[in-house]
């Protein structure tokens, strides 16, 4: 299936940098017709960004299973090294053996932020 929206990943190793960032190592792979056998089709680290994303792929566990949301695929070139460095990044997933581990988008974590406020007693404004 590759790297992409709505594709299962298996995870492999989780490490978690900041509130806001989570690199996950994992791996997609597809089904050969011909051998009937799985072909590892993607593996790499990823950049599990924002904080409802980061938060909850900071509890992933080796061998949980994904089910990849908004994800997204960037480049850059460092002129003076001359090497392109390619980025991998996932804004949101899914557990994908029934778990509970969801992420929100990012309107859903602005309120679930300011309902956290909220309730601690503090006026945002």
């Amino acid at each position: 299936m590759g790297f992409r929206s709505g594709s299962y990943a298996t995870v492999w190793e989780v490490n978690p940098v900041s509130e806001t960032m989570t690199k996950v190592r994992l791996s997609t792979s597809k089904k050969n017709k011909q051998t009937d056998s799985y072909e590892t089709d993607f593996s790499g680290f990823v950049a599990f960004v924002g904080a409802a994303a980061a938060k909850n792929a900071a509890h992933l566990k080796e061998k949980d299973r994904l089910k990849l949301g908004d994800v997204e695929v960037t480049t850059k070139y460092d002129k003076e090294k001359k090497i392109s460095y390619t980025n991998f990044t996932v804004f949101s997933f899914e557990v994908a053996d029934g778990g509970s581990s969801s992420t929100s988008s990012p309107v859903e974590a602005a309120i679930e932020k300011a309902e956290e406020v909220l309730s601690d007693g503090e006026v945002p404004f």
